[in-house]
């Protein structure tokens, strides 16, 4: 008997899913994923190659298990688990919705929960499938690689503010409650900070921020940085002299859902302004 439309879709969605989640197959996958794919997810970088690189990018520890599988039409919405993602201690519970057209997948939404343990369900009941996941409170750690991808537009905001779109390379590399601590107990939000970088950056336009040393544990990502440049405005309550600063930075991060959640941080810049001084 010939598969219905809504038969096939539903079928080529999980085909989809388990060859590049699972297999890793970029170039098999490429059959299941239009180059036109438009991805409006708030965790993953838009377009195919979007997808396709973080996928790359996560640890070999990485797995995908469907659970229920609705469609109607063009759209198919598939309950999912990912774990060993990589990205902090909980699997991740998913809602994928995918439009389909002309045999490939063309556009796609998503909606993530972290996976709670049987203590902390109130309900008493998994979120996926019949049972509760096995405990890890550790979980599967972050990889240097995937560690580096999430940081890095953050430090690309960095290296000549003025001539980056701050606002957006934040939002791509911190979630929208993002916390960023200059002391133990104040921070600042995602926007303040963007206006900070085009502070900075407006005083030092040659500005370079540089990852010197990255290490993770667990869920946090830890980046000994170097900063350079020279003031031509006035920095931090110095005048411009001229003369240039380098300086060390250390960040420590914490990731939620594959973005930035918070980051303590520590400059030199009493070193920085000892350097331009007269």
């Amino acid at each position: 008997m010939e598969l219905t439309k809504v038969e096939k879709n539903k079928a080529l969605v999980l085909k989809a899913f388990e060859t590049l989640f699972n297999r890793r197959d970029y170039a098999a996958a490429e059959r299941y994923w239009s180059p036109n794919y438009i991805q409006h997810s708030a965790h993953i970088p838009t377009g195919r190659d979007g997808l396709f690189n973080l996928v790359k990018s996560a640890p070999a520890t990485m797995k995908y298990e469907h659970g229920t599988i609705v469609a109607d039409g063009d759209f198919v919405i598939v309950h999912g688990r990912f774990s060993g993602h990589g990205l902090g201690p909980a699997n991740w519970i998913a809602a994928d919705i995918c439009r389909i057209k002309d045999g490939v997948l063309v556009e796609h939404w998503d909606v993530l929960q972290d996976e709670v343990t049987k203590q902390e369900s109130k309900s008493g009941l998994p979120m996926f499938g019949t049972s509760f996941p096995e405990s890890d409170p550790a979980g599967a750690p972050l990889s240097i690689t995937t560690a580096r991808a999430i940081v890095s537009p953050l430090y690309e905001a960095l290296n000549q503010p003025a001539k980056k779109d701050v606002a957006a390379l934040l939002a791509q590399a911190c979630n929208s409650d993002y916390r960023s601590f200059h002391t133990n107990e104040e921070s600042v939000s995602r926007d303040e900070l963007t206006e900070i970088f085009k502070m900075i950056g407006a005083s030092v336009p040659d500005l370079r921020w540089t990852i010197e040393d990255i290490q993770t544990h667990g869920n946090q990502i830890l980046v000994r940085g170097k900063a350079t440049g020279i003031p031509t405005g006035e920095f931090w309550g110095a005048k411009p002299t001229g003369k240039s600063f380098n300086t060390m930075a250390i960040d420590i991060f914490t990731v939620k859902k594959g973005k930035l959640s918070t980051c303590y941080h520590v400059e030199n810049w009493v070193g920085a302004l000892q350097q331009i001084g007269k």
